[in-house]
């Protein structure tokens, strides 16, 4: 005979580690989530679910025990087959008795039907009782049960609507620094573009200085435009072109460009301080060529400022 099968081998399963901790796995993030459709979507749930609970009319019977009618039929069953024991018990005794089938036997039969009767009934009702207990008691646990799965949504919606309002507070924090940043950027791009502009003044500045003329009407770079007569103009020609002249020479026509920004679109104190001192300052120059590389950068950004080149 062959011997027993062999019993079937079973993989090795991976024993648990006696001291590990359980570590729930991280959910994925769902693409496209929006904390605020989710807070609106909580609190609705929410109020929905509340309503149903408290609204909805109370099935008990949905949570009864479906055995208690077998439970029942079965105890019947056995108070039956007692009552008819009790019967025969009854009968044997009457018929030692001389007494069966007589009245005192009638009586006695009836008293003990309508006892074992008077039980069956006292037990169907309390097995029925208790089963109406339990199913209200699980009717009742169920609607709790669902408040507070209607309260956890409140709650998480409550947390989604915090989030939102903490995404939009970084997010209006991040604005007002981009602002600020932008702005101080314009700001030093301003002073920079202020500096280049007053470069060439602050430069005249150092020989006028140093000849003793000051600046006539305290620092004014508002530029007024003047409209002399044809007599100024004459007067002008044989006479304000000192230093101009000295700084580029006479052949060079750039100094003629910057006369007619002198006439025409300088400020008032320069315009006067030219006529003044433009004399001798041009003989400054002369005797010190190195200040034409100091007063040539500003003479020649007024001659662009006109559209000379």
């Amino acid at each position: 005979m062959a011997g027993p099968a062999p019993a079937p081998t079973m993989a090795a399963q991976p024993t648990a580690q006696p001291n590990a901790t359980y570590q729930p796995a991280p959910m994925a993030p769902q693409p496209g989530f929006n904390v605020n459709q989710a807070a609106a979507g909580a609190l609705q749930g929410a109020i929905g679910g509340t309503q149903r609970a408290m609204q909805a009319p109370l099935q008990v019977g949905a949570y009864a025990n479906p055995y208690t009618s077998a439970v029942i039929d079965r105890t019947q069953q056995d108070i039956e087959r007692q009552r008819q024991m009790a019967m025969n018990t009854l009968g044997a005794q009457a018929t030692a008795a001389n007494a069966f089938g007589g009245s005192r036997q009638g009586v006695a039969e009836g008293v003990m039907a309508g006892e074992y009767g008077r039980m069956a009934g006292d037990m169907a009702a309390q097995q029925r009782q208790q089963n109406y207990s339990q199913a209200l008691q699980a009717a009742m646990s169920d609607r709790q049960a669902r408040l507070g799965a209607a309260s956890q949504m409140g709650q998480l919606g409550q947390q989604a609507f915090g989030t939102s309002q903490a995404i939009q507070q970084q997010q209006a924090q991040q604005g007002l620094l981009q602002q600020g940043i932008q702005q101080a950027l314009i700001d030093a791009a301003r002073q920079q573009y202020a500096g280049y502009t007053g470069a060439p003044a602050q430069s005249l500045q150092a020989p006028l200085s140093a000849l003793g003329i000051a600046q006539q009407g305290g620092a004014s770079t508002t530029t007024q435009s003047q409209s002399p007569g044809l007599l100024n103009y004459l007067q002008v020609i044989g006479q304000m072109c000192w230093v101009a002249r000295e700084v580029y020479g006479e052949d060079d026509p750039k100094w003629m460009q910057f006369r007619e920004w002198v006439i025409g679109y300088s400020p008032n104190w320069f315009y006067n301080a030219y006529s003044k001192y433009g004399e001798k300052v041009a003989k400054v120059v002369a005797k010190m060529p190195a200040l034409k590389l100091v007063i040539r950068p500003f003479m020649d950004a007024k001659r662009k400022a006109m559209g000379y080149k």
